[in-house]
């Protein structure tokens, strides 16, 4: 036999759930909404209305004349200020909200109207008085900021309609008046002359300063002059590669001249005078030929280096002075040299050392290697200087921008006050009336009769809080409290258990009649001494009464539906031994297992030719249940008994009712246990009948029906849809699984708050 089962809950709180609290908390929900829209509307009636007019002022800039007010800078005629926390807006609104502007309305439209009923005001207390005046005005005063950043609202409202225009008025011509007076000093000209000229010598100063610091360091451009020397060094390190190289390839040179065998065996007695005819060579010795060779060379890299310094760098310039400072040691050595042998001026020398004489070449060789030596310590030197001035004119440079940026904020303060010195030249000639920054673009408008924010709020809250407690407690209620499963969506979706079928709840007085009626009064009832448990071999005179009942039980439409299902079920699980044991238990008393399982009793009885059983186990009394009727009751070995008869099948009856009462034994009064059942076992299978229906008790932890649900071929779980919880349900499913049970459920007793289209209740 194929047995389902549980999957895992499904969890999740979707929209037909929302739905399902909605409407089964709907009279809650409209009742608390009415309650509250009650109450709203009794605060409207009851509280006064108030007077409110409004006027609207253009801010165009603030024209301010201190010298050092941050307000100077945010003239501009051509911007608008942010909408949000822009200084000009905020401070005219706190103007407009001053204790003192207040102070001032009150004096000007009189005490008597602001506070009614004054009377008479001591001197002494005159000035708490106006205090108090200006509070009232402020209380119902709103300053706000419009669609446009600088366009301000300005609303007043009062219970005297008159008055509330009246105050609006006074308090736009103190505002005008305040504004003048917050923005403007009385020295203003004098003070913002003298931070002019005062900033205007710093200004002097700091030029002066940079100027003289640029002239001393030579430096006119601070990147021009680093841009200068960083090509110089990569030219000085191209030339002492350069050199390197050619130091190397004349170290060769040498090595091969004095290789030759002219030079080492000393040259023909003839060869040397042919070299040196008119010249004797001991009077100029061959290595000051050297030196003053090499010193020549050098004359001629230096001065080449000069001009390419003098291109890019002026005559202050580190690298051109010591470049003249290494050619004028060079001309000295130069001029020292003649001196002590002026033949080196001669043009017989150079003759004689370009005679081809082999003695001669080597000591040329040797002078410009000489030479080429110097050069790469010249270089080295240079690019030493150049790695020096390169860290002083940083040193330089960071000064200069210093007071560079000192000069551009002196020179930006200097503007300013400049731009401060002509709006106070201006200030002085300004009316209060005629100020070009600020303009009414709307006069104060005729009062019209509202509410204040706070009993707006108020009036809102109550309406609106009457709903939102409602929905509050509808979905607390479900969502915490609530523990019951009241749609069998929830079985099916949620707990994932085989659901067979859903019945509505109905009225007790549109039940029906009798399910199981008919047979005669004189039958025997339940409880009799006859429906004892007897053994099967007993001699019980059966009564047959023939089969009569009332079909207008509501009951019998979903019994048949349950009997059609179950039906096939056995068909499609290949069940076909008779008979089939069908139970039927709850989850609690009163779940309806009695009314079911007599439903699909009458169900199966009505099949031509099917004989089934009725056993009744759920019923410790069960003369005391009404449902059944006068159908003839027997015992359920009586009635197993009387099923063994070989002209059972040919009697008219097709339904028969039984029931396993309690037995009396030396202990006293027993259960019907599963051990009993599981004894006449074979005396059911046995029987001719086709279905036997058992009405067992509800599931719980001490329940005979979690042993004898294994013992059936079919156990229908009857839940009832205002009484079980989603925990007792998986755990009364999971027991009867766990011994084999085939469980399918029957939510009996459904409510459908609102359409099952829209939330989905069945």
């Amino acid at each position: 036999m194929q047995k389902p089962h549980p999957k895992e809950a499904a969890k999740g709180f979707g929209p037909q759930d929302i739905l399902f609290v909605l409407f089964k908390h709907k009279w809650m929900i409209l009742l608390l909404t009415c309650a509250g829209i009650a109450a709203a509307a009794a605060v409207y009636l009851k509280q006064k209305p108030v007077y409110r007019s409004t006027a609207k002022l253009l801010v165009r800039y603030v024209m301010e004349t201190g010298a050092v007010d941050p307000y100077s800078a945010m003239k501009s005629p051509g911007s608008s200020p942010s909408r949000s926390g822009d200084p000009v807006i905020l401070t005219e609104i706190e103007i407009l909200k001053s204790v003192d502007v207040s102070s001032d309305v009150a004096l000007a439209v009189g005490l008597e109207k602001i506070l009614p009923g004054l009377g008479e005001v001591p001197t002494e207390d005159k000035s708490k008085v106006i205090s108090g005046a200006a509070g009232v005005i402020l209380s119902e005063l709103e300053v706000t900021q419009g669609d446009s950043p600088n366009v301000l609202h300005v609303t007043y409202g009062n219970l005297e309609r008159e008055t509330a225009k009246v105050v609006l008025d006074r308090l736009l011509e103190v505002y005008f008046k305040k504004h003048l007076g917050v923005h403007r000093s009385a020295a203003a000209f004098d003070l913002v002359a003298k931070q002019t000229e005062e900033v205007r010598a710093r200004l002097v100063g700091t030029e002066k300063k940079l100027n003289q610091l640029r002239t001393e360091s030579g430096i006119t451009s601070l990147t021009a002059a680093t841009d200068a020397l960083a090509s110089q060094r990569a030219r000085t390190r191209d030339d002492l590669m350069k050199a390197r190289a050619e130091l190397a390839e004349q170290e060769a040179r040498i090595q091969a001249l004095q290789r030759d065998p002219d030079i080492e065996n000393g040259a023909p007695e003839n060869d040397k005078q042919a070299a040196v005819p008119d010249v004797p060579l001991e009077r100029v010795p061959p290595q000051i030929v050297t030196e003053y060779r090499a010193v020549l060379e050098m004359l001629a890299i230096l001065q080449k280096r000069d001009l390419d310094l003098r291109v890019k760098f002026t005559d202050a310039n580190r690298l051109v002075a010591q470049n003249q400072r290494q050619i004028s040691d060079y001309e000295n050595k130069r001029r020292a040299l003649i001196g002590r042998y002026p033949d080196l001026t001669q043009e017989a020398v150079a003759a004689v050392m370009a005679a081809g004489n082999p003695a001669f070449d080597l000591v040329m060789e040797k002078a410009r290697l000489a030479a080429i030596s110097a050069k790469i310590d010249i270089f080295n030197e240079h690019l030493k200087e150049i790695a020096l001035q390169f860290s002083e004119q940083y040193a330089l440079g960071a000064e200069i921008d210093a007071l560079e940026r000192t000069r551009q904020m002196e020179e930006a303060e200097f503007r300013s006050l400049e731009t401060k010195l002509k709006d106070a030249r201006l200030e002085q000639t300004l009316d209060p009336k005629r100020m070009p920054n600020i303009e009414i673009i709307q006069q104060p408008t005729e009062p019209l009769k509202t509410f204040d924010d706070l009993t707006k709020k108020i009036i809102l809250g109550l309406a609106g809080g009457g709903l939102a407690l409602g929905l509050g407690l509808a979905f607390l209620i479900e969502l915490v409290f609530n523990r019951k499963i009241e749609r069998s969506v929830e079985i099916q979706t949620r707990l994932q258990l085989p659901l067979l079928l859903s019945i509505p709840f109905v009225r007790r007085a549109e039940r029906g009649g009798l399910l199981l009626g008919g047979g005669t009064r004189d039958a025997p009832r339940i409880g009799d001494k006859s429906g004892e448990w007897q053994p099967a071999e007993g001699g019980e005179e059966i009564s047959i009464a023939s089969q009569s009942g009332k079909n207008d039980h509501f009951i019998l439409p979903y019994s048949e539906t349950i009997r059609d299902r179950i039906i096939f079920n056995f068909e499609v699980n290949n069940i076909i031994h008779k008979p089939k044991l069908v139970a039927v238990t709850g989850m609690s008393e009163g779940a309806g297992t009695s009314t079911i399982a007599a439903g699909l009793a009458k169900s199966f009885a009505e099949i031509r030719g099917v004989k089934v059983l009725l056993v009744d186990l759920s019923s410790f009394h069960p003369q005391e249940n009404p449902i059944f009727g006068e159908i003839p009751r027997h015992s359920l070995p009586n009635a197993l008994r009387l099923a063994q008869g070989s002209n059972f099948r040919d009697r008219p009856q097709n339904l028969y009712y039984a029931n396993a009462p309690a037995r009396r034994d030396e202990s006293g009064l027993t259960q019907f246990t599963p051990l009993h059942l599981h004894e006449m076992m074979p005396l059911l299978h046995a029987s001719e009948y086709d279905y036997i229906i058992f009405d067992m008790p509800p599931v719980d932890q001490t329940s005979r029906t979690l042993t004898m649900a294994g013992l059936m071929d079919k156990v229908l779980l009857v839940l009832d849809a205002q009484n079980t919880s989603r925990e007792g349900l998986k755990w009364g499913y999971s027991e009867l699984t766990k011994g084999r049970a085939d469980v399918s459920c029957i939510f009996n007793k459904t409510r459908t708050h609102g359409p099952d289209w829209l939330i989905g209740s069945h």
